[in-house]
């Protein structure tokens, strides 16, 4: 998977001069802090130390300087072209936060969300250096550039992510975040015909005033590519757009109901169903069990790649189709860096954790591991998926759950940046987990393990359990605590 990229276009409601809007207030700056970048790892397992110390000092060979024009920014994108790109960050982002790019995350998310324009067709930039610049790679003009249709919605997805592992509201309900959450779920939607009911006789090319066929780079019209898959032409609408589209109402539909604008929730809710309505019943393929990735110009469906967007965003919720999808073998085909550095932590979600581990290996030994994505992607992998470290700021809460293997028998990681503070975790067996709150503030520790106990001991107190279901169905199990500022907590789970 090859990536091009641009975006950059204030708005007010009318939407019409270029303009950068101020990065964030003297109250975020101070929320955010400095770059401390005190995460720590030790193991029994030498060779994920390794991964992931490589991995953390990879990311923060990216850092650029805070003085440049663009402000706090990391690379995200090819190295050399000094730059970041949506697809690139909306993946990196969670990674980033876990090693304290906290200020670098808001700031480009802020260039993204205040540069959509109607001049653009209601696109941003795809790819922005460290000029404050699109990048020129590709970009010449509003008429003339590159852009993945899916990225507006991916933009939706990572904001509601970092606001979920930092606690930041800019992220949902700042008044240029909400507008470009807005706009593409509505005129984007409109211009680009996305709507549930009228995508599948979309033509591939749409809103195109130039003629690309004279400049290579535009071949099969970058301006309006309706797929993160650039290896394909003749695409009018693929799996992985749709996925993004409903993962983009139905994660605007949660913002919404945090707002308490539950009437409108619902209307999102419903427009997201309809997506997914839509996967299921004409894009999966019954004498190959897997779904299409591609509907052509041609008017017919066809096969292919991997899926990999569908799983990542979630429009697949029938388990025996995730499971069968998890299977499919062009995942394991999969050589491209870029899209191999999702792969750790989609296996760690779904409880696959000896894949998990393999493909974090996998990364490490690749070629062209220092492609930015592939250390972010470890970093996530490894405290996100095999630590299973899931800060919820919406309900108060931080979940942790071991997924080790045989290779990793404890792992330890001290001073992980969530909400304002920090945590330290030790899983010193698949069912025995020490949580420290390094904060200052009381947090709520969701204790989990993979699997069904009848009961979980908090310093030796017995708790009954209560149990969640994964998306394929799995079992786990866990007790809520409150951990006091500074406070460890010991959880040990038993039949």
């Amino acid at each position: 998977m090859k990536l091009l990229f641009p975006k950059i276009f204030l708005l007010s409601l009318v939407l019409c001069s270029f303009s950068m809007a101020k990065p964030y207030d003297k109250a975020t700056i101070n929320l955010l802090g400095s770059n401390k970048d005190s995460i720590k790892i030790s193991s029994s397992d030498t060779s994920l130390v390794s991964m992931f110390n490589w991995a953390h000092a990879t990311s923060n060979g990216y850092l650029g300087k805070d003085s440049d024009p663009v402000g706090p920014w990391y690379e995200a994108a090819l190295p050399e072209r000094e730059a970041f790109c949506i697809r690139d960050i909306s993946h990196q982002c969670i990674g980033a936060e876990i090693i304290s790019h906290g200020k670098q995350n808001l700031n480009m998310y802020y260039k993204f969300v205040s540069n959509i324009s109607e001049n653009k067709d209601w696109c941003t930039y795809w790819e922005i250096n460290r000029y404050n610049q699109p990048a020129p790679i590709d970009y010449t003009s509003d008429k003339d550039f590159w852009y993945n249709l899916n990225a507006n919605f991916d933009i939706i997805n990572a904001s509601y992510k970092l606001y979920q592992w930092t606690g930041n509201k800019a992220y949902i309900n700042d008044p240029l975040f909400d507008q470009f959450f807005k706009i593409s779920l509505n005129q984007y939607i409109d211009r680009w015909q996305l709507q549930s009911n009228k995508i599948m006789q979309r033509a591939g090319v749409m809103n195109v005033t130039e003629k690309f066929e004279k400049d290579k780079r535009w071949k099969m019209n970058a301006r309006g590519l309706p797929s993160y898959d650039e290896s394909v032409e003749g695409l009018a609408i693929t799996s992985d757009l749709i996925a993004m589209i409903y993962n983009g109402f139905s994660t605007y539909a949660k913002i919404l109901a945090l707002r308490g604008e539950l009437v409108k929730s619902k209307q999102y809710e419903k427009k997201a169903l309809a997506y997914r309505q839509l996967i299921e019943n004409r894009w999966w393929n019954e004498k190959t069990n897997s779904y299409y990735n591609y509907f052509l110009e041609d008017g017919k469906f066809h096969g292919g790649g991997s899926n990999l967007y569908m799983l990542w965003y979630g429009v697949i919720q029938n388990p025996k189709r995730i499971i069968q999808t998890l299977g499919n073998n062009n995942i394991w085909d999969y050589y491209e860096i870029e899209g191999m550095s999702y792969l750790p932590q989609l296996f760690y979600r779904f409880g696959y954790n000896e894949n998990g581990y393999r493909f974090l290996q996998k990364i490490y030994s690749n070629k062209r591991r220092q492609y930015p994505e592939a250390s972010s992607g470890c970093i996530e992998g490894i405290v996100h998926g095999l630590m299973g470290v899931q800060p919820s700021a919406a309900e108060g809460i931080v979940t942790t759950c071991p997924r080790l293997t045989e290779k990793t028998t404890w792992i330890t990681m001290k001073n992980i940046p969530i909400f304002s503070g920090l945590i330290s975790v030790a899983h010193q067996s698949a069912v025995k987990t020490v949580f420290t709150n390094e904060a200052s503030n009381s947090i709520i520790w969701r204790a989990m393990f993979q699997g069904v106990f009848k009961n979980i001991k908090i310093d030796g107190q017995k708790f009954v359990t209560k149990q969640y279901l994964d998306e394929i169905g799995q079992v786990h199990s866990y007790v809520d605590v409150a951990v006091k500022a500074t406070a460890t907590k010991e959880a040990v789970a038993i039949k």
